[in-house]
């Protein structure tokens, strides 16, 4: 007779019909079955995605759940689950993902990463930043960090920068930080599965991480793969640039994701004596976005020579500036988490 449950179904179908069968994935290394990836991978690609990190079985995966199928028993071994959470949050003790990308490349997608964990730093919240962008990682030079990730059993911990914001970056686990990440999609949506599985992150108000351009397998992993909460889309003001973020916005629609804000970088120069603004990329596209994603426009941030000196010196965590300011007010005026969690 053949199996109730084989390789084939979707990871979302078993947990619907088999509540508490998240649980058996999470046992065998496939968490995604309580996040939107689970939507549209069946169990072999959930394993293959997930699971090969670990070096699970899916003969055993499928043997454990055709089990608590056939018995609704769960089988030895089944971690626990707190009520309410998704597995991968309470794995890793997050208490919300921020997901800050783009769809277009060079519009400072890690600037606005680096920044809004400064401001939430600033407030009193525990921040961590994944660095996602895995062949051009640039969040560890921004912040001046350097030092490789310490080892707690069988995870890594996160390297700290000078105000407490814990990071994990490809560059700090390279030879040397000029060195090349030469890998195909999948290799690197699997880092960024194991940055925030394998990385002991302990407990934070929020995890910042900061995507490559692209809508695919990296974007795709983070929106799909990871608990986020909400997304913040970074453009320019060119209107080029707002046609390839508006692809982004269809992205994170599509997979059901919440788009909590548009940052419209390099915005303008300010003249130092005048004060005039001058839109060196042409007028402001942010309202375009605006509409697009049914989200507010959280700030314009200026060409700002002082930001560019700060990031090249490792000192991101000095910038203060009117406009940064606006960004923290108006991120924390719409985020999950208003104030910082006691402890």
């Amino acid at each position: 007779m053949a199996p109730t449950i084989s390789s084939d179904l979707l990871i979302a179908d078993v947990v619907k019909k088999y509540p508490g069968s998240e649980r058996i994935f999470t046992k065998h290394g496939v968490g995604c079955a309580g996040c939107n990836i689970s939507k549209v991978e069946t169990i072999a690609q959930g394993a293959a995605g997930h699971g090969k990190a670990v070096g699970m079985s899916l003969d055993a995966l499928l043997d454990d759940l055709n089990a608590f199928a056939d018995t609704g028993k769960l089988p030895p071994g089944t971690p626990e689950q707190p009520k309410g959470t998704n597995t991968m949050t309470a794995q890793a003790g997050i208490k919300n993902v921020i997901a800050v990308m783009s769809g277009k490349g060079g519009v400072g997608k890690s600037l606005v990463a680096g920044l809004l964990a400064v401001g939430l730093r600033r407030h009193g919240f525990r921040v961590g930043i994944l660095d996602g962008d895995i062949t051009g990682p640039s969040i560890p030079r921004m912040f001046g960090v350097r030092g490789k990730p310490g080892v707690h059993g069988q995870k890594l911990l996160p390297s700290m920068t000078q105000t407490g914001i814990g990071i994990i970056s490809m560059n700090l686990l390279l030879p040397s930080e000029e060195e090349a990440v030469i890998w195909r999609g999948p290799m690197v949506s699997g880092a960024i599965r194991q940055f925030f599985t394998d990385v002991e992150w302990g407990d934070l108000d929020y995890l910042i991480v900061d995507l490559p351009p692209g809508t695919s397998d990296a974007p795709l992993t983070v929106m799909q793969a990871l608990p986020v909460t909400g997304t913040i889309l970074v453009t320019t003001p060119q209107a080029l640039a707002t046609m390839v973020v508006t692809k982004a916005v269809r992205l994170v629609k599509q997979l059901g994701g919440d788009i909590l804000g548009v940052v419209e970088n390099m915005a303008y120069v300010e003249m130092p004596e005048s004060r005039e603004r001058i839109e060196v990329f042409g007028p402001s596209q942010g309202l375009k976005l605006v509409i697009a994603s049914g989200a507010p426009l959280l700030a314009r941030v200026p060409i700002d020579p002082l930001i560019a000196h700060l990031a090249d010196n490792g000192k991101i965590e000095e910038y203060r500036s009117p406009q940064f300011e606006e960004l923290q007010h108006n991120f924390l005026a719409l985020a999950p988490l208003k104030e910082p969690s006691p402890g």
